[in-house]
């Protein structure tokens, strides 16, 4: 017999063995301890396992994605994936390094430039994460944390880049900009709303359905002649009026106590007229209020440019494209994070590529939906002095 046999046919009688002194002593004491042909205790309840945290297991030879950077592309591909040029990009990687830069010692941590721009390609694409991942080489959770960590960074900073000037010192309007500053040269911005399409919230939903009767936050934009976004407030629903998001803004606060003298901004007609907010006639009568409803309505070109440009600019804002799939407290971070690098792309000059899509739907103004706010006299004395000097200046 074979030396293999035989050592298989011992394994086979130790194991036996093993099993028959395993059943005897259950058998002899009982569960519990229990002598053999006594009662028998009742069974008490299971202990409950311990639930550890499961360790992800890694293999020993890891394998990386290939990790892209902005710096192998071309200046042109730069600008129409992230819509900022290289120096621009660069200049983020610094100032959002402190924030963005990895505190653990792993060799293969996410670099400050791949959150950067990773964060930067979604908001370009407009395009869920799950496809914007793929042009950055991450993974899905990657991309969130960038994004998440991208938003905060830029939050903290955005008093650097949108900042409204002081009453007594109006905005300049800018050369060929059809700010109509002939005809209002005290403006001080030109207001108006922005409604952001997101998923419909689990709580209080109806409060985030708009007039157009979908889901949006209502943000509210103040600009120059020149484009520059000067104020932002983004924490209002859609539902909300226009009226009602200024009235409870910290920019109202200021100039309702400030008092500028022939200083004001430009608003349509979904706003109250103010000594301070300049709102269109609503029924014209003769050709001087004709013309100062022509003049306003220009000057208002500079805020429906924006507008459109911050959607063609970062697609993700624009509704055509479906709405953003987060909470409102994140979609209220990423317009913020748009306005500012709007900014940024203003002050370099960078130029905007042709729109692949459709273009940017349009944001209709919408009456007066406030009917009980009460117009003051001094605000109709206001508008009436304006309404001359047009007239004085007809001949």
């Amino acid at each position: 017999m074979s030396d293999s046999v035989l050592l298989l046919r011992r394994v086979r009688e130790r194991s036996g063995e093993a099993a028959a002194a395993a059943a005897a002593a259950v058998a002899g004491t009982g569960v519990g301890g229990a002598p053999p042909g006594g009662p028998s205790p009742a069974p008490g309840p299971t202990p409950r396992r311990k639930r550890g945290r499961r360790r992800r297991f890694y293999p020993e030879h890891r394998v990386y994605r290939a990790r892209s950077s902005f710096l192998d592309l071309s200046e042109e591909q730069v600008l129409r994936r992230y819509r900022l040029d290289k120096a621009a990009i660069a200049g983020l990687c610094r100032e959002l390094g402190a924030d963005l830069e990895s505190l653990t010692g792993r060799s293969h941590a996410l670099p400050v430039a791949v959150k950067v721009t990773s964060a930067l390609t979604f908001l370009a694409s407009g395009s869920f994460q799950t496809a914007t991942r793929d042009s950055t080489g991450i993974s899905q959770s990657a991309m969130s944390n960038c994004l998440a960590q991208f938003l905060e960074a830029l939050q903290r900073r955005a008093a650097r880049y949108i900042a409204f000037p002081a009453p007594g010192r109006p905005a300049p309007a800018a050369p060929g900009a059809g700010g109509g500053a002939g005809a209002f040269p005290g403006v001080l911005g030109l207001l108006g709303s922005m409604h952001v399409a997101l998923r419909a919230p689990s709580e209080n939903e109806v409060a985030f359905r708009n007039a157009r009767n979908f889901h949006s936050m209502n943000m509210q934009v103040v600009c120059d002649a020149a484009g520059a976004i000067t104020n932002v407030v983004a924490k209002f629903p859609g539902s909300c009026p226009n009226a009602a998001v200024l009235e409870n803004s910290a920019l109202a606060r200021l100039l309702e106590g400030a008092r500028p003298e022939g200083a004001w901004l430009l608003g349509d007609r979904s706003y109250p007229l103010k000594t301070w907010l300049m709102t269109p006639i609503l029924f014209p009568c003769g050709a001087a209020e004709e013309r100062y409803n022509a003049l306003h309505h220009q000057a208002l070109a500079a805020l429906r440019q924006t507008r459109a440009l911050l959607k063609r600019r970062f697609r993700c804002l624009d509704a055509a494209g479906g709405c953003l799939q987060y909470a409102p407290q994140k979609v209220c971070q990423i317009f913020l994070a748009c306005c500012v690098l709007h900014n940024i792309a203003l002050r370099r000059r960078m130029p905007l590529e042709p729109p692949e899509g459709p273009d940017p739907d349009p944001e209709p103004e919408l009456p007066l939906q406030a009917p009980h706010v009460q117009i003051s006299s001094e605000a109709r004395a206001v508008r009436a002095r304006i309404v001359q000097q047009v007239k004085d200046s007809m001949g």
